[in-house]
């Protein structure tokens, strides 16, 4: 990276702005772009093929705009279509998949015999990709998985006082606690922003991946990263692909996005 280079991160909608903030509270004069496909939201329900194409559009995109760092917040695009893009872009982007950099970081305090329990999207779960990552690691830990298809629509539209909504999520909660899970991993970027209600049905350790990822990314590209005192006027760009107005409504209680920073690709 050169020390003004923008770091690209992407998602299919509001979700991965829990990445985004993680990051800008770590490195705040750092330049970035997000990108959130808001036209194909939500990834959690769709083909790994059409996941793979969609991220590769985006992928393409960025490099348009010189952009060659590029974080995936978002564990749906990470479980099910990285290594084929990693592949294909090997040349010209640098790729932090938000699954496969943290997982050492989730089992951490764990020990044989303990539980850890997924929240995900369909797409996740059905990929398997956290619990081979982490038998990998260490066969003797439980692994429970949980798909919680409907947790983004809840975020995405704000229904977080509906009734409906809170059945939903207690009812997926609930098998965590069944299983006397430790740690509790929030497998989607989304699911950060519905975590008071996670703890008002279930009061145990809840792992955010972002805080784990931005420490991994600062440390590999130390030195090329623009530092604070070096950055001038550094700035946050969003894409969108559909309905920016909705976007920001849906980021306003997360995180703040000036419209003129808003553009319709």
């Amino acid at each position: 990276m050169t020390k003004n280079e923008t770091i690209g991160l992407l998602d299919s909608g509001v979700g991965g702005l829990s990445v985004l903030a993680q990051f800008y509270k770590v490195m705040p004069n750092q330049n970035y772009a997000f990108f959130a496909d808001t036209k194909n939201l939500p990834y959690g329900t769709k083909t790994r093929d059409e996941i793979y194409n969609f991220t590769k559009n985006i992928l393409n995109f960025f490099l348009s705009k010189g952009i060659k760092t590029v974080v995936f917040a978002c564990n749906t695009t990470s479980a099910v279509a990285y290594e084929r893009l990693r592949d294909y872009f090997k040349d010209e982007i640098k790729i932090f998949p938000l699954i496969q950099t943290i997982i050492p970081y989730s089992i951490e305090n764990l020990s044989d015999g303990d539980t850890i329990a997924i929240l995900a999207t369909k797409a996740t779960i059905n990929s398997h990709k956290y619990r081979d990552e982490i038998k990998k690691l260490n066969n003797k830990i439980n692994v429970v998985e949980i798909d919680c298809t409907g947790f983004v629509e809840i975020v995405e539209q704000r229904l977080y006082d509906d009734e409906k909504s809170f059945n939903l999520i207690k009812e997926k909660i609930d098998i965590a606690k069944k299983n006397n899970a430790k740690k509790v991993v929030l497998g989607c970027t989304h699911y950060p922003y519905l975590i008071d209600i996670f703890k008002k049905i279930y009061d145990v350790e809840y792992f955010n991946p972002a805080k784990s990822l931005v420490d991994v990314v600062k440390e590999e590209i130390k030195g090329e990263i623009s530092q604070n005192k070096e950055t001038k006027n550094p700035k946050i760009d969003f894409y969108v692909s559909k309905d920016p107005d909705e976007f920001i409504k849906s980021a306003k209680p997360f995180f703040k996005v000036d419209i003129k920073d808003v553009h319709l690709v």
